[in-house]
């Protein structure tokens, strides 16, 4: 077997970006769409790569000119004056294509944030003592939805229903990577009971034939969240604190080892795989929004999108979740 590879990157806060992901807005439903077009399960996504609005930019006047004097040059083997020309107009209309490019990715990013028409009537529902919901034999009530208002703490339930939302939506939508979530209780089992106790969890789920695994991780008063990614062969851990947690990848990567064994009736090959627990992620600046970020680490990667978010989102990401538990239904996805 190779060796694997446990890394901690560096820096602050970033953005996770896949390859062939369009992200924009149905107009109608002010939701976010995916392009039905690309087969985002044939081709692992290039992560951290920052998205542009062009993919080649325009060059400046000095570039442009710059190239053009080499070109003529080196054919008449002559060297020309190296006075700048002035070209004002060009110069303008390349100023102008970039600030229209800016406006363009600012008006997304603010769209995608935007809840639908009908979300105040939905919310009130949501929030009404009665309120009961249930998807795949998992339960909601109105108690697990008081967590979400603002400064509480996410349960156990309400977590648990989102990751039913994100397995419903994989099964739905055959453009999207196919998608496993654990439960919350999964990792603790795993962690202070062993294999042992998990092992029957998966007896009528194939593991190995999904695209992506989601394990919400509970540190007991801490909500984080890892991915395993079956096609690009890594492990991820994400932690919107920063913190490192080599143990929980390390332990993963056994689990996988023991369910292939067990499963698979074979030795689960490690060779290429890797592990990290990211940094380059948007950064949890309070001391409640550890269950937001979680679940929208994984609503994100479970399409693959990028993590295009920041605490300033986490208000109204308490009234998305709630719709969406409200309404079994995930709003961020293909319209």
């Amino acid at each position: 077997m190779a060796a694997m590879s446990i890394t901690c990157t560096s820096g602050d806060s970033g953005s996770m970006a896949s390859a062939g992901m369009m992200a924009t807005v149905d107009d109608t439903q002010s939701v976010l769409s995916i392009d039905s077009s690309v087969n985002y399960r044939a081709t692992p996504p290039t992560l951290f790569a920052q998205p542009s609005e062009r993919s080649v930019p325009a060059p400046t006047t000095d570039q442009w000119f710059a190239q053009l004097r080499q070109k003529i040059e080196a054919t008449l083997s002559v060297s020309l004056p190296t006075a700048r020309i002035s070209t004002p107009a060009y110069d303008r209309l390349v100023g102008q294509g970039a600030s229209f490019d800016a406006r363009i990715a600012k008006a997304r990013q603010e769209r995608e944030f935007t809840l639908p028409a009908d979300a105040p009537a939905v919310l009130k529902k949501a929030l009404a003592p009665e309120f009961t919901a249930e998807l795949n034999n998992v339960p909601v009530t109105a108690h697990d939805i008081s967590t979400l208002g603002d400064g509480q703490w996410l349960n156990d339930e309400v977590i648990n229903f989102y990751m039913q939302l994100i397995i419903d939506r994989s099964q739905k939508t055959p453009v999207l990577p196919r998608v496993y979530a654990f439960n919350t209780f999964f990792y603790s089992t795993l962690s202070e009971k062993g294999y042992a106790r998990v092992r029957r969890w998966t007896r009528r789920i194939k593991l190995f034939e999904n695209d992506l695994v989601v394990i919400p991780v509970h540190l007991g008063v801490h909500w984080c969240c890892a991915i395993i990614d079956f096609r690009s062969k890594h492990i991820a851990y994400y932690d919107a604190l920063l913190g490192d947690n080599s143990k929980c990848l390390q332990l993963l990567m056994d689990y996988l080892k023991e369910e292939s064994r067990d499963k698979c009736n074979q030795e689960f090959d490690d060779s290429g795989w890797t592990m990290t627990c990211d940094k380059q992620i948007p950064r949890q600046r309070n001391g409640y929004d550890c269950g937001v970020f979680a679940v929208m680490f994984a609503e994100y990667a479970a399409r693959d999108a990028p993590f295009r978010f920041s605490q300033d989102h986490c208000v109204l990401f308490r009234r998305k979740i709630t719709y969406e538990i409200a309404t079994k239904t995930l709003i961020s996805g293909i319209s």
